[in-house]
């Protein structure tokens, strides 16, 4: 008989006639003696982080006043006198050139956008958010930092807004956990915001279809035990996890429920990802 896939117990597994309480829950594919086995099996996984691969062969970003240099943006002596008024600001760089009335915005925003291969809007109509798809919760697409305006639902391709810099280990996550890969189109700050409190979760059909609850938890202990309950409802279920920007996304499915849980980076309220200038 096999014994219970947790490695502290290693309890036998009943025979097959046994009564239906002794039947066990199944997590990840493994049979576990008991909902607190399972519970430790999910905290050991979810304290191993789960951080989305990086695209092969990614090169390191040009810095953006070497990138404002060869747009011919800015020179040598102005490139020196941000940098230096910088010290005692400390604001980002662009922010830093438009402070001082070298640069305007959208040419900080174009040289961001450039710095990491993505499009960019120096105008965006917000109303397309709330015309737009909107099956993620709202706790996710502020964990995220992409708020989405537009889906290709043949290609699966998500085009959303963010602000800089671009949250890249998200766009990974949201792939791996709904199999969505997201276009990001780079806006300023306050659009970013805008756009941010404007979504809503849909209310068509297909929305709510698609749509998951999302609750947010505070650190991998309470994750466990959720994700333990849902093992204790369904009888069997699967995990997957992703980590980005400081946050964890976690999903659990069954045959009863799929469900989502969040840990918010330490310190933020809704683990809102702040853009900024780099």
């Amino acid at each position: 008989m096999p014994r219970c896939a947790d490695f502290t117990c290693g309890r036998w597994r009943p025979e097959r006639l046994a009564p239906k309480w002794a039947a066990g829950l199944r997590f990840n594919g493994h049979w576990y003696c008991s909902r607190e086995c399972v519970e430790h099996a999910a905290r050991v996984g979810l304290d191993t982080p789960a951080i989305p691969a990086a695209s092969a062969n990614a090169l390191p970003p040009l810095k953006v006043g070497v990138l404002l240099r060869h747009m011919g943006a800015i020179d040598e002596s102005q490139l020196e006198a941000a940098l230096e008024s910088q010290k005692a600001s400390g604001r980002r760089l662009g922010a830093e050139l438009q402070h001082l009335g070298i640069v305007s915005a959208d040419t900080v925003l174009k040289a961001l956008a450039a710095q990491t291969n993505v499009s960019y809007l120096p105008s965006f109509d917000v109303t397309r958010v709330t015309n737009g798809p909107a099956w993620l919760a709202p706790e996710t697409v502020r964990a995220l930092g992409l708020v989405p305006f537009e889906a290709d639902e043949a290609a699966k391709r998500l085009r959303v807004v963010c602000a800089a810099p671009v949250p890249k280990s998200a766009t990974r996550a949201l792939l791996k956990l709904t199999g969505w890969t997201a276009e990001p189109y780079l806006v300023d700050d306050e659009t970013w915001q805008h756009a941010l409190r404007m979504y809503r979760p849909g209310k068509t059909e297909q929305d709510a279809a698609e749509r998951r609850e999302v609750l947010l938890v505070t650190g991998t202990d309470a994750a466990a035990a959720r994700v333990a309950d849902s093992a204790l409802l369904d009888r069997s279920v699967t995990m997957r996890h992703a980590t980005f920007e400081q946050h964890t996304w976690i999903r659990v499915e069954g045959p009863k429920q799929v469900s989502d849980l969040i840990i918010p980076a330490a310190g933020e309220q809704g683990g809102a990802h702040a853009g900024r200038f780099v």
